[in-house]
Formats: structure tokens, sequence, C-alpha cells
């Protein structure tokens, strides 16, 4: 009788989640009069949105977006969703303000400016595992804040309606971080590590503090050290995504848009 019970419960909040999912597609536009009421930022339902990433190699791994295209797909399964990747490596937060608005090239590989593509969504990493070194730590974090502040000032000044999410990356290893690039010694081997979470942990702080939208995939990457987890980290540097990081980037990436409704049904 009890798993009579528990079936028929599980089977009424499928079909209920269901229902509601298809009452939301069928009444997205007057859903979006309500939700644009108390949110002036939300977006319109329509046919098909943009995408754009930013940040350092930690993203640029991500490559297209074809995997988080594919998480996408089974939640949006009648929109075109296109992924525009800005991201290169090894460039800090300072970086943005002029990829944002001017031509930029990067090691031969020339980038539009970014506010120059029209896009739903913009997603902003932490630059976290390319800090600030040339400043002390605290200087460093006030310095990554104010251009935060400055970035999305110019988001909102060219693409008021443009929603700013920010994501937290996956840990740095404990104690190999960058072991397959650079050969250091064990504490200053943690000492990279220490400062690179600190950014990290300061971008996820920010986001808090300005009430954004946080796709907090660091926290959920921490093994029982403290540090990145093994299988999300590509053993050949010790830095990047594995193949299964990428994959769980991209997976937490799609569930938070889904789940937190940024794009409509």
């Amino acid at each position: 009788m009890s798993m009579l019970f528990i079936s028929l419960c599980c089977f009424t909040l499928f079909f209920n989640f269901n229902l509601f999912e298809s009452l939301e597609r069928t009444f997205a536009q007057p859903i979006y009069q309500i939700k644009k009421l108390f949110n002036p930022q939300t977006i319109q339902p329509k046919d098909g949105y943009s995408i754009v990433l930013i940040g350092d190699s930690m993203t640029d791994f991500l490559g297209s977006g074809v995997e988080i295209k594919k998480y996408l797909k089974k939640y949006y399964p009648k929109k075109n969703i296109e992924i525009h990747n800005f991201s290169v490596g090894s460039t800090n937060i300072l970086t943005l303000p002029d990829r944002l608005q001017n031509l930029t090239n990067f090691n031969g590989r020339i980038f539009d400016p970014i506010l120059n593509t029209s896009f739903d969504l913009i997603i902003i990493e932490s630059f976290g595992h390319n800090p600030l070194s040339e400043y002390s730590l605290e200087e460093g974090l006030k310095k990554h804040n104010q251009t935060m502040d400055q970035a999305r000032e110019m988001i909102k000044q060219r693409q008021p309606k443009t929603q700013v999410i920010l994501l937290a990356t996956i840990a740095p290893h404990y104690d190999r971080y960058a072991e397959g690039v650079i050969i250091l010694e064990t504490a200053e081997r943690k000492k990279w590590t220490a400062e690179r979470s600190a950014y990290i942990k300061n971008h996820i702080e920010y986001a808090k503090q300005n009430k954004l939208p946080l796709i907090n995939v660091y926290e959920k990457s921490l093994d029982e050290n403290g540090g990145g987890h093994i299988d999300y980290i590509n053993t050949l540097d010790f830095i990047h995504p594995s193949p299964t990081g990428i994959e769980f980037i991209s997976q937490e990436i799609a569930d938070f848009i889904f789940s937190k409704r940024l794009l409509p049904l």
C-alpha cells in the first residue's frame, strides 16, 4: 500500500509539473507582462534567444557552447538559442570594459566589441584563474569589484534589457594546481590556489551583494579538502576543466537558466 501511495504521489507531482510547464508555454506572453511589472529586465518570450559568455580560459574551454545548447534543448525544445563565447585565455577582469566596447586582438584572434552583438543574457565568469597578482589581495579584489561596476553600467547603457549573470567556475585543485605547466614549491602552489579561490569567492560575494543571478559551479565542485574535485580538472595541466568538467559547467549553466526562468519557455 505504501509503495502504491508513493508511486501515485510521484506520478501526480510529475503530471502537475509537466502540466504547469505546458501552461507556462501557452500563456508565456501574459506571464511576461506580469513579471515585467516587478522586474523591467524580464525577457520577452520569442522564438530564439542569444547568450554571451565572457571570461578567461576556464570559460574559453566551453568553446562554442555545444554542450550548453545540448542541455538547453531539453528545456527549450522549440527555441533557437545562440551562444557567443568571447572568452580568452590569460586575460583578467581588467580587460572586460575594453572588450565590451572595442575591437580586440588576442594573439591573432580578433573579437568584435561584445556590445555590438545583440544578446539576452551575458554570463560573466570571475576571471579568478587570472588574478590581479600585481596588487595586494585587498587592492586587487577592490579593483575587481570596481571593474564589475563599470562593466555593468556599460551594459546597462547600451543594452538595458539584457540580464547580467555571474558565473563562479570550477575551484582550483588544492595542492596540485598548475602542476602540469609550472614547477613550484608546495607552499607557493598552495598560495596560488588560495589567491585564485579568493577571487572566485569575491565574485560570488559580489553577486550576492548586488543581488545578481549566480551560477555557483565553484562550491559544487569542491572536494573534501576544499579544493577542486579532480574529476572536473584536466590532469594534463591541473588548471582547466576536463571533459567531465566541461559537461558539469555546461549543465549547471543550462539548469540555472531554466530553473530561474531567465529565458521564458
